[in-house]
């Protein structure tokens, strides 16, 4: 979740940084027997990031928000069978009925939110925990709460937390209780008070081995209330007062002549089809530093396309991606496979702009995406798309193939 842009910017392939972290840990259950196993003291249940994750503490523990409504999770080969089982029903039957979109990844990316392992970790006092190591992408929301990609989930199997792990229910209630540390729920029956609810129907409560296996409905309530996000929010221009800089309003090379074309509000996904100069289905393959415009970077992405679904385009495109947050968050652009994009032809803008003959040849070069969120993604078969988005939110949790058919029948 070095911000990255996922569902507006793009990248050719993961880098190999990844493998880098395997281990360390911070926590989540406890057991009432010495030493006491504790389940990640969060306190409450409304959403928010919780402890500086750099503290002094054995294992390392902290509580953060994904960036978005996409929840991506990996499973490192750590985690046992029947772990992976359990982290599976959950992710579909308690997470899943929310207004997140949960995936379990085949392989680790860069736009990963979750990496869950399970280990004998010795008697630490956890039998699970959260965490969000140090150089994983992180930053601060407009709510003011920590995101963070790459958090890790470790689940201690060590035979002191047996009783967390020792049977079905057990192990259920343990990973619906830390994947739900991994988008900011906190604990119930901690402080603060929580009487007058139903403390007892909820996997966020402390130190239940067992069960209860599922979420609260005042859980699920907060969850879809939660605008999980970065900032700037995919696809939704953030203004600032006309008395402060405004460089990220400047995307284009002309000065401010096509500002208000650079995000396109389409209202259906017919509107976003017909309107796009080319709507293609493919892939990025490359990716290197492109232009630069007024101090704002851009990456040129090289876009093999597979299809034309509407529109002309040919069979590679420069799609170019601005780098909001410098030339060097390049590393840090998202692996994305199979997707549509929905695109504009830069020199059609600069035709409409009233350039140059020339310019308009020189920018007929390149693409853009309509908006930051024009794209739906191919994840392991299932559309993902920006739920927010009026024009896109219905292809979201499709097949990817229905999602393209949908896309098809609205250039007709």
């Amino acid at each position: 979740m070095r911000p990255d842009h996922l569902m507006r910017t793009m990248h050719a392939h993961s880098r190999t940084a990844f493998a880098r972290r395997l281990l360390l840990a911070a926590i989540l259950a406890s057991v009432s027997m010495a030493p006491q196993a504790a389940v990640a003291d969060h306190g409450g249940r409304d959403i928010t990031a919780q402890f500086n994750c750099n503290r002094p503490v054995i294992p390392p523990r902290c509580t953060s928000v994904g960036d978005n409504p996409w929840h991506l999770v990996y499973f490192d080969p750590s985690l046992t069978e029947e772990l992976a089982a359990s982290m599976r029903r959950t992710l579909a039957d308690d997470y899943g009925p929310t207004k997140l979109v949960v995936i379990e990844q085949a392989r680790l990316t860069r736009t990963t939110d979750v990496i869950a392992f399970s280990g004998d970790y010795g008697e630490n006092g956890a039998a699970g925990w959260v965490y969000c190591p140090s150089d994983a992408p992180q930053g601060t929301n407009p709510s003011g709460d920590r995101w963070c990609r790459h958090q890790e989930l470790h689940l201690n199997i060590n035979s002191r937390y047996g009783a967390f792990f020792d049977d079905d229910a057990s192990r259920d209630y343990v990973t619906c209780h830390e994947m739900g540390h991994t988008i900011g729920l906190r604990h119930w029956g901690n402080p603060p008070d929580t009487s007058g609810t139903d403390v007892g129907a909820t996997c966020m409560n402390a130190d239940t081995p067992n069960g209860p296996t599922g979420l609260h409905q005042y859980d699920i309530d907060h969850i879809n209330a939660y605008h999980y996000r970065r900032d700037p929010w995919p696809g939704r221009r953030i203004l600032t007062p006309p008395s402060e800089p405004r460089p990220r309003q400047q995307l284009l090379p002309w000065a401010g002549r096509l500002d208000a074309l650079e995000v396109d509000s389409p209202n259906s996904l017919h509107e976003l089809v017909t309107t796009a100069d080319a709507v293609v289905r493919g892939r990025v393959v490359a990716v290197s530093p492109g232009r630069t415009f007024d101090g704002l970077h851009y990456a040129t992405a090289t876009l093999a396309v597979e299809e034309v679904l509407a529109g002309h385009a040919g069979l590679s495109l420069a799609l170019e991606i601005p780098l909001f947050d410098g030339p060097e968050s390049i590393d840090h652009l998202p692996a994305w496979g199979e997707s549509v994009f929905f695109l504009r032809n830069k020199g059609e803008s600069a035709r409409i702009a009233g350039l140059s003959a020339q310019r308009q040849r020189d920018e007929s070069r390149f693409y853009r995406l309509m908006s930051f969120d024009a794209l739906v993604v191919n994840a392991d078969g299932r559309a993902l798309a920006d739920i927010e988005s009026s024009a896109l939110a219905d292809l979201n949790g499709l097949g990817f193939e229905e999602a393209v058919g949908r896309v098809e029948t609205a250039a007709d």
